[in-house]
């Protein structure tokens, strides 16, 4: 990630009121304890800083291995990508908000991480 795209995720991401994380390999977002009415009361999120952000959209969403809500939000498991990061194996969601999954189209100029939890606590709360 280079030193003005991990500028520009801090100062998105000091916007949020949950408690995130930025780590690197993979360049990612860490969204903890999310509400969830599906089953869990609190969830952990990781999204991937696409390579070209923020040109390029933020897209899909991973869960925790094992996590009760896989198979259960919209969006195919995608169990061949799974990555690991703080400590733990995720499970990539296929999940695509800005992409004709009832977000607006992505506009770097409005959009980032700071908006992008919206639409995956929105995501988190209903079923497929």
């Amino acid at each position: 990630m280079t030193p003005e795209v991990r500028a520009r995720v801090s100062r998105e991401l000091e916007k949020v009121t949950w408690k995130t994380k930025l780590v690197e390999s993979p360049d990612a977002v860490i969204y903890y304890g999310l509400p969830s009415p599906l089953g869990v009361s609190a969830l952990d999120v990781l999204v991937l800083v696409p390579g070209g952000y923020a040109q390029s959209m933020i897209d899909g969403a991973y869960l925790p291995q094992g996590s009760p809500l896989i198979g259960v939000v919209k969006g195919q498991p995608q169990s061949q990508c799974a990555i690991a990061a703080d400590g733990r194996t995720w499970v990539l969601i296929s999940y695509h908000p800005h992409n004709g999954g009832g977000a607006p189209p992505w506009d770097p100029t409005r959009h980032g991480f700071h908006t992008y939890l919206d639409e995956v606590v929105s995501w988190l709360s209903v079923r497929r």
